[in-house]
């Protein structure tokens, strides 16, 4: 039997490795050059980001005139103002101590306004004709002239008509920048892969502006290609590809429309000897596979019971906590069993007995509040009526008691929670404010606003009479005349109230101790009682706060809006 066995492994490990090592001739060109077209494409990549880099600075130096005061005023003030001069030299000394130096390869740089008169820093950036005419037709893009770029020492000139910011059909004047051919260059060897690699920058009319060609046997392969063919290669997803024996890869300049590229034909020894150890990897990688097969197999009596272990440890925490584990015999399974149907036992009890009986408490907790501001209500509202009814006025009383009873009915109804529907709580409101119109007459303007989409959403129940009860109370009650201004909206998946009086300023400083206060007495008790309500509700994040806006004293309530909807929506006549 064992001989077997030896057999059967000996079958199962080694023949996969012969078929492996059959086929493996025939995969290792294709992963070699896989694998060298990858690095060199990381290679260009990281060559383009650096030229980038330098461009990307001329480009954005070539706008700071604009954003400039100095130049500003000499690019629109007139040569024949009388303190021209002072703008010039004022311009001129900020030209000198401007971010143009060689660290970003730019050597120079001229400004010159509509009336030809110019700064610069170089002599080889004034600005011809051409660069005007050229400037011109791109009407404030950007115009590339690179026909110095292949001399030694040569430059490449960026030059940009300039428009008022405050008026873009206004043209003010020229920029002209030259970047060192020479710092791109160095910046290319600084990051060149090896000395097979050879680098080009092609712009769109198929013109070489840079390259670094050290082997010049690739001379024919670089003309066989275009700036299309490239353009296409740069945008693919490797970048790179193999053209005739040789490794070509390009990478598009940010916002130019020049294209670097590479060509090289690297060591063949160093290619193989990287495929090789690729390739013995991925068989060891296979036969390390072949061999956990074979040891689940044999644990297979082991993993079961285990996988049934971590079966019902998710049910616990799907916070099921009846389940148990059915212990058999006394191996190290069995043990682990009755360690975890003890832990399913104490953490039945825990949530039963523990947090929800929490639960139970902020519950009667805010039983205990909503009992508390029902009373508040009816006490103030059956004032109102009782003066109005002494003074005779019988229509309006008629009116109050009419509102006041539809606050007793929403406010006595039998509920399970908390929670009403918004357009319950904005009837609730009305009903109110109708009473208040009645007893202050023009004395206080009511504004509401509230938008119908949102009208169909739970809220914390009676939260916005009280804050208008406190802004006449507290906030108009010393005033001939005021205002106030109740706005309800939603933003993502809150909704926030907004009640606000231009009467007697809030003391912020107070009220932030009220609502904060450990004393529970009776001042500040509808403000706290409402800021209590919500953070018991909802948690810390949401609460009730208070702010001066202009003349406007601003209290403002923030809620998370509910699941559950209805279209239904009442008002208060």
């Amino acid at each position: 039997m064992q001989k077997k066995i030896i057999l059967f492994f000996i079958c199962l490990v080694t023949l996969p490795i012969l078929i492996i090592y059959m086929i493996v001739s025939n995969i290792f060109i294709k992963s070699t050059q896989e694998d060298m077209t990858t690095i060199y494409a990381a290679n260009i990549r990281e060559v383009g980001k650096n030229i980038d880099v330098i461009l990307g600075s001329a480009l954005d130096l070539s706008i700071y005139p604009l954003m400039e005061q100095n130049f500003k005023a000499f690019l629109t003030a007139s040569i024949q103002s009388s303190n021209y001069k002072k703008i010039k030299k004022n311009a001129g000394d900020i030209l000198l101590s401007m971010p143009y130096g060689y660290s970003t390869g730019i050597h120079g740089v001229s400004i010159t306004n509509m009336e030809q008169d110019s700064l610069r820093t170089n002599i080889n950036t004034k600005l011809t004709s051409s660069d005007m005419k050229e400037a011109g037709r791109l009407n404030g893009s950007p115009y590339w002239d690179y026909s110095k770029s292949g001399l030694k020492n040569g430059y490449l000139y960026l030059t940009r008509l300039l428009k008022n910011p405050s008026n873009i059909s206004q043209h003010v004047g020229y920029v002209k920048l030259s970047i060192s051919c020479n710092k791109i260059q160095s910046s290319i060897l600084q990051n060149q892969q090896d000395n097979q690699t050879s680098y080009f920058i092609i712009t769109k009319d198929n013109r070489y502006i840079i390259r670094s060609d050290n082997n010049n046997y690739l001379e024919n392969q670089r003309t066989a290609l275009t700036y299309h063919q490239l353009t296409k290669l740069a945008t693919s997803k490797k970048g790179s590809t193999i053209i005739g024996g040789h490794i070509v890869s390009a990478y598009p300049l940010g916002r130019t429309e020049f294209i670097i590229y590479s060509i090289t034909k690297p060591e063949v020894l160093s290619a193989v000897k990287h495929s090789f150890y690729l390739n013995m990897a991925i068989i060891f990688i296979i036969v390390l596979i072949f061999s956990l097969l074979l040891s689940i197999a044999f644990s297979k009596i082991i993993t079961t019971p285990l996988e049934r272990f971590g079966y019902y440890m998710k049910s616990i925490s799907n916070e099921d906590f009846t389940v148990r584990y059915p212990v058999k015999g006394s191996d190290e399974i069995s043990v682990m069993a009755e360690h975890f149907n003890n832990m399913a036992e104490r953490l039945n009890f825990l949530y039963t007995e523990v947090y929800m009986g929490e639960l139970k408490l902020k519950q009667s907790q805010l039983d205990i509040l909503q009992n508390q501001i029902n009373p508040h209500f009816l006490y103030n509202t059956l004032d109102t009526i009782y003066w109005m009814s002494r003074m005779g006025d019988n229509e309006n009383v008629s009116i109050m008691v009419s509102n006041m009873s539809r606050m007793m009915r929403l406010t006595l109804a039998p509920k399970t929670n908390d929670k009403i529907l918004l357009s319950q709580e904005l009837e609730h409101l009305s009903c109110y404010i109708n009473i208040q119109k009645i007893r202050y007459g023009k004395k206080v303007t009511f504004e509401q606003q509230c938008a119908e989409e949102i009208t169909h959403e739970y809220v914390l129940s009676f939260l916005l009479q009280p804050l208008v009860e406190n802004a006449l109370v507290h906030g108009l009650s010393n005033c001939l005349k005021g205002t106030v201004k109740i706005s309800i909206y939603e933003q993502e998946d809150t909704i926030y109230y907004e009640v606000s009086n231009d009467g007697e300023p809030i003391n912020e400083e107070e009220i932030g101790n009220i609502l904060n206060a450990a004393d529970k007495s009776m001042k500040g008790f509808a403000l706290r009682n409402i800021n209590e309500r919500i953070k018991l509700k909802y948690g810390d994040n949401y609460s009730l706060t208070c702010y001066r806006e202009a003349e406007f004293s601003v209290f403002k309530i923030v809620q998370p809006k509910e699941a559950i909807h209805y279209d239904k929506n009442t008002n208060c006549g």
